[in-house]
């Protein structure tokens, strides 16, 4: 029998001298100057004081036997294998019987709990090492707008003037004219046509709802969001730059508005360094000059792996040394790695004089709690946004084509 249930016990032989107590108390009220009917409610609430003090000396008795039970079997818990055994009845009646052998004795499970540490998460015994900050998962690198002439603007449209053709009839004075005269005669005329062009400034932008909370909490995370929302912008603005189709709001990329490679100029055997060097033949012969190279990075390590053959090479590398870390080029042009450029093509030309890149807005990001409903839920809009215009005003000095399948090495 626990403790609670001796105490209910005890209650419960309570309940008739209360219940005496009460008919008294009622008596009371009808006689209130009755002096015998006071003694004997005084004499009942003394019985039930010592009554009570008796309760609880008891009670008082029996946690301690309980406790002091709790401890020797603690100890007992903890005894030697030794002094199980020679505390063991088996063993005290080998012992006064003199006996050869004594009777089975049971020692128990002798093995103790090992200590050692949990694993996963709400360990008890080690707090856990907090890195601090958020791991933000690896940027690509942007590389096309360093490429470009970059211009700021206040318009929404940029409009230039391009000839669009042109007839150079210069020549002597008199040239052709029979008998050959080379005064009083009239002198060549020549040509221009022009062409009034222009592009639309754009606007790339995205956003994301954030509890007001959680960013009034977390000034980390406020500055996280923000600064990886303008990675998602600048990212696609790479790639608008190269591909965007110049419909549907996208810019009109760069690859978009290239003459094709001439694949005439390929010579069987050719290797992709050979390609290059054919589409800046291509540009020279279109008066521009080779500024850059762009392609993919898987592209550019076939070409630095390119080695000798043959039974007298060495299999040395042709084009790179591997003992050394130098900024990428070939042709002496810098070679320009983008991961938004598709593996097996390639972009090349005159990008200074090829285009502009004009800024209307650079990216920003702004906070707003006027979106639908967002002001009583306490929520707010993230917006990052940017408004710029990609310009080709010389489109037949960019050059995009496709490599060679197979690159032989030489």
């Amino acid at each position: 029998m626990d403790i609670q249930e001796i105490k209910g016990q005890f209650d419960e032989s309570l309940k008739p001298l209360k219940s005496n107590l009460e008919g008294l108390a009622e008596e009371l009220k009808k006689r209130p100057n009755s002096d015998e009917v006071k003694s004997k409610i005084d004499e009942a609430l003394s019985s039930l004081g010592a009554l009570r003090k008796e309760q609880d000396e008891r009670i008082a008795q029996i946690e301690q036997k309980l406790s002091k039970s709790t401890v020797d079997a603690q100890v007992e818990s903890i005894k030697s294998i030794g002094e199980i055994v020679t505390d063991s009845d088996s063993y005290k009646a080998f012992k006064d019987k003199t006996l050869k052998r004594s009777e089975k004795i049971e020692v128990g499970s002798f093995h103790k709990t090992a200590i050692i540490n949990a694993t996963g998460l709400n360990q008890p015994l080690v707090m856990p090492q907090r890195v601090p900050g958020i791991l933000e998962p690896l940027r690509q690198r942007l590389t096309i707008r360093d490429i470009l002439n970059v211009v700021p603007t206040q318009s929404n449209l940029i409009e230039f003037v391009r000839e669009s053709s042109s007839t150079n009839a210069a020549a002597p004075q008199g040239k052709g004219s029979s008998p050959q005269v080379y005064e009083n005669v009239a002198k060549a005329e020549s040509a221009m046509a022009f062409q009034l062009a222009y592009e639309a400034v754009q606007t790339v932008a995205h956003w994301i709802p954030a509890s007001r909370q959680v960013l009034d909490d977390s000034a980390a995370l406020q500055a996280y969001v923000n600064g990886r929302m303008t990675y998602f912008l600048k990212l696609e603005e790479e790639k608008q730059l190269l591909n965007g189709t110049g419909t549907g709001g996208d810019l009109n990329g760069l690859i978009t508005q290239a003459t094709p490679y001439d694949t005439s100029l390929d010579v069987a055997g050719d290797t992709k360094i050979d390609t290059l060097r054919h589409a800046m033949l291509q540009c020279e012969l279109a008066n521009g000059n080779v500024t850059s190279f762009v392609f993919n990075p898987t592209d550019w390590h076939d070409i630095e792996l390119i080695k000798t053959t043959g039974t007298a090479s060495s299999g040395q590398y042709v084009f790179s040394n591997p003992h050394m870390i130098g900024t990428p080029t070939i042709w002496g042009r810098p070679v320009v790695i983008s991961l938004s450029m598709s593996a097996g093509e390639f972009l090349t030309g005159d990008f200074t004089l090829a285009a502009d890149l004009w800024d209307r807005m650079q990216s920003s990001v702004e906070i707003s709690r006027e979106h639908s409903d967002f002001f009583t839920k306490n929520m707010v809009a993230i917006l990052c946004e940017e408004r710029l215009a990609l310009v080709v005003y010389r489109p037949e000095v960019l050059f995009s084509g496709t490599f060679p399948s197979v690159s032989p090495a030489p």
